[in-house]
This record gives structure tokens, C-alpha cells and sequence, in this order.
């Protein structure tokens, strides 16, 4: 009368439903890792320039592909230098002036305060004919260009020596540190 079903035993069902699992267990965290891979980079900072918000040896998390806005701390490939990474902070991008008179930075003419902690403890004023560092003429930024600084405001090299840095550059924004 009712079409006969045929019906697996029941131990072979149970041993059919665990291996599943476990595929999709392994396909997910497979899935995960690429997808971490292409969004998300770890760096470990090697040096001082940071300072005081990154220290030597701390681990930052970067999001990949996002576009950064001023205060945001970046990862970017190195203007001068093929294959060497930096961090730095961006301080202005596209359409903004910059200028230095003395240690006191201007952006679009008006005194900048900075909204992070930073340092400068070197109490000297160099002249801009012997570096960019303290004194530094009117710059004004292009389209997807970005003025980065160090935290360290005595210590690495930013902008002030290696000039504005192209959006292409970037590789992310920071998202965490540890």
C-alpha cells in the first residue's frame, strides 16, 4: 500500500552526520583564514618612532583596503626604500595645507593641537636649510595624498624627509594593538 522507504541503519547515519560536521568545521576555519589574510595584517613595531603610543616590540593589527583619516595610524610601503614597511600617523589629507614655523605645525593655516599623545623632547631648532623636521615651507596636498608624522616627533622619518605619501602606498589603518 505505502511505497516501501528504504532507510540507512542507524549507526551509519550517526558516523555520516559527525563527518559532515567536521567538514564544515574544517571548510569554515579554512574560509576564515583567507578571509583574515586578505583584510587583516600584523606588524611588530621594530623601532621607537611611535612612541609614546606604540612601543618597540608591540604587535599592530592593520585593516587592509580602508581609507584613513587624519589621527588614523597607518602601515605604508616606504617611498625611498623597496620593500621596508613604516607606521606612522596621518595628520592631513587631500586639499589641506601644512606648514612648520619653529616646531608648531599649521594646517590650513591655523595651529594644529594634536589629539594623541606625542613627543619632542629635543629642544633644538634646526633651520630648514639643514632639515625639514622643525621648519618646514607651505605644502599643499593633492588628490588621495596623505602628510603622515611620527608620534615621535624627534625620531623617524615622515614626511618632513620623505615628502607626502600617495594613497597607493597605505596598505591599512590600524585597528588594534597589543
Amino acid at each position: 500500500m505505502y511505497p516501501q522507504v528504504l532507510t540507512m541503519p542507524f549507526r551509519e547515519k550517526k558516523r555520516f552526520s559527525v563527518i559532515i560536521k567536521i567538514l564544515y568545521l574544517a571548510g569554515g576555519i579554512a574560509i576564515g583564514f583567507i578571509i583574515c589574510r586578505m583584510f587583516v595584517v600584523t606588524f611588530s613595531m621594530p623601532d621607537n618612532s611611535m612612541e609614546p603610543n606604540l612601543r618597540p616590540g608591540d604587535t599592530v593589527v592593520f585593516l587592509k583596503h580602508a581609507t584613513p583619516r587624519p589621527g588614523d595610524i597607518v602601515l605604508m610601503d616606504s617611498p625611498v626604500e623597496p620593500g621596508r614597511v613604516l607606521v606612522k600617523r596621518v595628520v592631513s589629507a587631500e586639499g589641506d595645507t601644512v606648514e612648520i614655523k619653529n616646531k608648531v605645525f599649521y594646517i590650513n593655516n591655523k595651529q594644529f593641537n594634536f589629539k594623541w599623545k606625542h613627543r619632542s623632547a629635543d629642544r633644538r631648532i634646526f633651520p630648514m636649510s639643514f632639515t625639514y623636521r622643525d621648519n618646514m615651507p607651505v605644502v599643499k596636498l593633492g588628490r588621495k595624498e596623505f602628510f603622515v608624522l611620527s608620534d615621535n616627533l624627534d625620531q623617524g622619518y615622515d614626511s618632513r624627509t620623505l615628502g607626502l605619501i600617495s594613497r597607493d602606498l597605505i596598505i591599512g589603518k590600524m585597528i588594534y594593538h597589543y
